[in-house]
C-alpha cells in the first residue's frame, strides 16, 4: 500500500510538472563566469577527455528530483578519422552514464555511475556509487569528468577528431516530463565539442575547434 502511494504521488507530481511550461533554453545557462571547459589528452597509449561544463537545473526538474524522480546525464565521445570518398569512419565510441536520485530516507544525494548507456544492466552492476550532502555537491560531479579514457592511441595518423557531448537523457524521464515545450526541436542541458587529435604522445589541446551549448 504505502509502494503505490508513493508512486501514484510521483506520477502525480510529474503530471502537475508537465502542467508548467519550462523556461526558454537560453534560461538555463548558468551563472556568468561559470564557463565550460574542455581537455584532451593524447599519451602513447590513449586519449584522455577532462570536462567541466555549466549545469543548472530549471526548478521544475528539482521539484522531480524531490519527489523521487531520478535523472540520468550523458557524457559521450566518438573518434572519428575523415574520408574524402565517404562518410567519416568511426574509430572508437564511448558512453558513461550518470544517475542521481535523491533518498528522503536519508535525506541524502545518490550519484551512480556507469561505462555504458542506461539500458545498459551489465555494466550498471558495476557502477560507482557515492552519497552527498548536497545537489550542488552532486551536480558539480555528474557536470565533469577528469582523465577519462576514450580511445586507445594506437595507429593513430594525427588527422582524426573527437567528438564529445553531455546531455541530459530527457528518454529516462517519466513520459508526462518527456513532452514539454521546448524539448522537442534539441535536446536540453547539453552540451558539444570537437577536438582536433594531438599529433603525437604528449600532445594536449586545451581549446576545442568547436564547442556550443
Amino acid at each position: 500500500m504505502r509502494r503505490r502511494a508513493a508512486l501514484r504521488a510521483i506520477a502525480g507530481g510529474a503530471v502537475a510538472l508537465a502542467a508548467t511550461a519550462l523556461p526558454p533554453r537560453r534560461g538555463w545557462a548558468a551563472p556568468e563566469g561559470d564557463a565550460a571547459h574542455w581537455r584532451l589528452e593524447r599519451t602513447p597509449d590513449a586519449l584522455y577527455l577532462s570536462a567541466r561544463v555549466p549545469l543548472e537545473l530549471p526548478a521544475q526538474l528539482t521539484d522531480a528530483l524531490h519527489r523521487g524522480v531520478p535523472l540520468h546525464f550523458v557524457w559521450r565521445a566518438e573518434l572519428r578519422q575523415p574520408r574524402w570518398y565517404w562518410t567519416d569512419r568511426q574509430l572508437a565510441s564511448v558512453v558513461r552514464t550518470v544517475r542521481l536520485v535523491y533518498q528522503p530516507l536519508t535525506q541524502r544525494w545518490r550519484l551512480s555511475v556507469h561505462e555504458g548507456g542506461a539500458h545498459d544492466d551489465a555494466a550498471a552492476a558495476g557502477a560507482l556509487h557515492r552519497s552527498l550532502d548536497t545537489l550542488g555537491e552532486a551536480l558539480a560531479l555528474a557536470r565533469s569528468v577528469q582523465r577519462w579514457r576514450v580511445a586507445s592511441a594506437a595507429g593513430l595518423r594525427g588527422d582524426e577528431r573527437l567528438e564529445a557531448e553531455f546531455r541530459l537523457d530527457t528518454g529516462q524521464l517519466p513520459r508526462p516530463l518527456q513532452i514539454l515545450p521546448g524539448w522537442a526541436s534539441e535536446p536540453p542541458l547539453g552540451w558539444h565539442a570537437v577536438f582536433k587529435v594531438p599529433a603525437a604522445p604528449g600532445g594536449e589541446v586545451l581549446e576545442p575547434t568547436e564547442a556550443r551549448e
